[in-house]
């Protein structure tokens, strides 16, 4: 008999799933959600999705449009779902964890190449 273990001493937020790597990219972002557009800042980015941090609490498996400049690339408009909600104490935002719907291969690429790229401040031991 096979028992689930309920006491794990992490809470998995998404950080050991993750497919593709992930970079801080400090942009606004737009989203329209139930036909309500609002703008809100970014957290992290990668091929496969980003993370926000929203005035607004978004339900988990809520669909959405994502439009944002990629750093040294196009401004680009993405479908996604909401995959994760999580509300920091002391911090009135809520951070969303999003995944991307049928991302076209040139926007994968061009944010592959900003993840990958290093800037003047980091080292190659980070």
């Amino acid at each position: 008999m096979n028992k689930a273990v309920t006491n794990s001493p992490f809470e998995d937020k998404g950080y050991f799933r993750r497919q593709y790597p992930r970079r801080a990219m400090k942009r606004k972002v737009g989203i329209l959600c139930d036909g309500t557009y609002f703008v809100c800042d970014s957290g992290e980015v990668g091929e496969g999705g980003m993370s926000i941090l929203s005035d607004y609490v978004l339900t988990e498996g809520h669909e959405l449009v994502v439009s944002f400049q990629v750093p040294g690339g196009d401004f680009v408009f993405l479908r996604g779902t909401v995959r994760s909600t999580q509300k920091k104490e002391g911090d009135q935002r809520v951070t969303h964890g999003l995944s991307f719907n049928q991302i076209a291969f040139s926007t994968k690429r061009q944010i592959r190449a900003f993840v990958s790229a290093r800037t003047q401040n980091e080292s190659f031991n980070n």
